[in-house]
């Protein structure tokens, strides 16, 4: 009898997170914005920055709504790097201001289409200044 209840019990347990991404619940997801972005920024110089981000969200819906509005998004933070100074890209404190200028773009064009803006955060995989 034991080993029927610990047989139910693990059944349960291994079950429980399928039954909630079923229910629609989705979780934490990681949605990469493909390709990376890679954009000329305001210096003396012909200079780039290359950016592969992932964004950190919380539920389907809204991971869904990257994926319709990937465009508008896209546009948005090539917009946004493509102003960036010399000066602001080599500071840490510019580098953060930067991600959290990202940040409010994405969400900005999340909420202008009345879509979910459940992003918990935005991760540069890869960011490259030259």
């Amino acid at each position: 009898m034991k080993l029927l209840h610990k047989a139910l019990f693990f059944i349960c347990i291994l079950t429980s997170p399928l039954l909630y991404a079923e229910e629609g619940g989705g979780g934490v997801q990681y949605v990469p914005l493909k390709p990376a972005i890679v954009t000329n920024y305001q210096s003396k110089k012909l200079s780039y920055i290359k950016a592969e981000i992932t964004l950190q969200v919380t539920g389907n819906a809204t991971a869904e709504a990257i994926d319709r509005h990937l465009p508008y998004i896209r546009h948005n933070l090539v917009m946004l790097f493509s102003r960036q100074e010399e000066a602001t890209l080599s500071s840490t404190e510019g580098k953060i201001q930067l991600k959290e200028d990202a940040l409010a773009a994405v969400i900005s064009v999340l909420d202008s289409e009345s879509e979910p803006t459940d992003i918990e955060a935005i991760l540069f995989t890869s960011f490259i200044v030259e």
